[in-house]
């Protein structure tokens, strides 16, 4: 939601701040400077970037503006869910989420937790490792190592798209001034008509400038930025459940893991001790 009121925001503080002492809207609209500008950008993105990372352009804007979807409830949920995870384990052995994990889509202890069981990645992160702990396969030290790999893995390839985005914002300007030289080019040809005349093709020109700075700045740089942001809101929840596995793992009785956990949540979105202890209580329900 703030991103589209960002976005209006800009837009309508540009044009009143145009149209406001006398500015004719109108002459924004130049066809053919979006084309170059738009090309040009549309063309070098293609130079630059392998075509994975192209395809990933507008789903990551689209997930920019829908935002990361990760909140304190969402945190809160997989506090719980590991709390249940655990508790039952230190109960009952293996055998007592041996079924969760095998099909957590069909968890009644998952589904009690649904924005965190809704959280595919997260989920897939969270039982994978879970498996490997509870197969015997890897103590707490190298369950450690391995969520760092793929938690490190994850971050690095959720960051290339963003980082195009904003390569590709640092590029409007220059594209603008290419098509505004374009528009000078063409104004030369006039220069023998009336003033009106050539004020009309130089304030075109001056459109292409202005059109890639504002692009630039007002738009594609802050959503490459807010994508930025989104994929290290992923990364950082996605350390909570590394640590609190690894506390776990290690020997940590359930509580202390989750406590472990919860130091990992950012400040902002982190529950106080007092609603960890509810948090633990409610899972230890049946």
């Amino acid at each position: 939601m703030g991103v589209i009121v960002g976005i209006l925001g800009v837009l309508l503080s540009v044009l009143i701040g145009f149209m406001g002492p006398g500015g004719p809207v109108l002459i924004l609209l130049q066809p053919f400077e979006f084309l170059t500008i738009g090309g040009g950008i549309g063309f070098t993105l293609l130079i630059a970037n392998p075509g994975y990372i192209v395809k990933g352009i507008v789903p990551g804007l689209v997930g920019a503006i829908k935002g990361s979807g990760i909140d304190a409830a969402m945190y809160r949920d997989l506090l719980g869910l590991m709390g249940s995870i655990f508790d039952t384990m230190r109960r009952e052995g293996v055998l007592g989420i041996e079924g969760d994990i095998s099909n957590p889509h069909q968890s009644a202890r998952f589904n009690k937790y649904p924005k965190a069981a809704h959280n595919h990645h997260l989920m897939e992160t969270f039982t994978g490792a879970l498996r490997l702990f509870v197969d015997g396969v890897v103590n707490a030290f190298d369950l450690e190592r391995l969520l760092d790999t793929e938690i490190e893995t994850h971050h690095e390839e959720a960051l290339l798209v963003p980082t195009a985005v904003k390569t590709m914002a640092d590029a409007f300007p220059a594209m603008g001034i290419v098509a505004a030289v374009l528009g000078i080019i063409i104004t030369m040809q006039f220069l023998d008509g009336p003033p009106t005349e050539i004020g009309h093709h130089v304030a075109c020109a001056l459109v292409g400038t202005m059109l890639g700075i504002f692009l630039s700045y007002g738009f594609i740089g802050p959503l490459g930025t807010k994508m930025d942001h989104v994929a290290r809101e992923q990364t950082a929840i996605m350390k909570t459940v590394q640590v609190g596995l690894v506390s776990f793992a290690g020997g940590s009785p359930p509580a202390v893991a989750l406590e472990f956990a919860r130091k990992t949540i950012p400040s902002i979105y982190r529950p106080t001790a007092e609603q960890l202890e509810e948090i633990m209580k409610e899972a230890k329900k049946k």
